[in-house]
């Protein structure tokens, strides 16, 4: 199966302006109450929105991602850094049509979701861009809830408050818990992960 990235590093280091305060400018790990789930009584919460769509719809059928058939995964090189602004720059890629690899993804958004206002006080891991052939269906960040820095690799410090998946989508952010299972299989990947190459005309 041919992936299709063309466009992708063409504008590499064009961020919209909801997603770069997204990524940003946020430092740490919220470590307030859980969240409720969508469809629960919501109305105490001042995070969250109080979504039109049916209690039963998913985080998948919201973000348009039936019929992905690839990804491509950024890893941010150091996402626990100092440099809390500029840390979502640089970055490994992992790109992949494998349905072992794609369909797990997806099954992790098949599930019920918690949609907020703003986005949690956590940073993120890195993101994913999903494919429906040669068209790009959604973004969807990530983090797996295992602090560590690239500058002192010995620091592993679990953050589980932070372990989601979520995208953005009409000035909403909507949140699925990360998996165990998709935890592992990010964390396996990212050793494989390459730098990105500018193409040249």
């Amino acid at each position: 199966m041919s992936i299709y990235f063309k466009h992708f590093f063409s504008r590499i280091f064009v961020f919209e302006t909801i997603c770069f305060v997204a990524m940003g400018i946020i430092t740490g790990c919220n470590s307030g109450g859980a969240d409720k789930a969508a469809g629960s009584d919501a109305s105490k919460d001042s995070t969250l929105r109080n979504h039109q769509a049916p209690a039963t719809q998913t985080a998948i059928e919201i973000a348009g991602l039936r019929g992905a058939d690839s990804v491509q995964i950024l890893f941010f090189t150091d996402p626990y850094g100092k440099d809390s602004l500029r840390y979502t720059r640089f970055f490994k890629h992992y790109n992949s049509g494998d349905t072992t690899i794609v369909n797990p993804l997806l099954q992790n958004l098949d599930k019920l979701f918690v949609l907020r206002n703003e986005v949690m006080n956590c940073r993120s891991e890195g993101k994913m861009f999903f494919f429906k052939g040669e068209q790009e269906l959604k973004t969807v960040y990530f983090n797996t809830g295992s602090k560590t820095s690239a500058n002192n690799a010995s620091v592993s410090n679990k953050n589980e408050n932070c372990a989601f998946l979520y995208f953005i989508k009409d000035g909403g952010f909507y949140y699925v818990p990360v998996d165990s299972e998709i935890a592992a299989l990010l964390n396996k990947l990212k050793p494989m992960a390459k730098k990105p190459v500018a193409e040249v005309n």
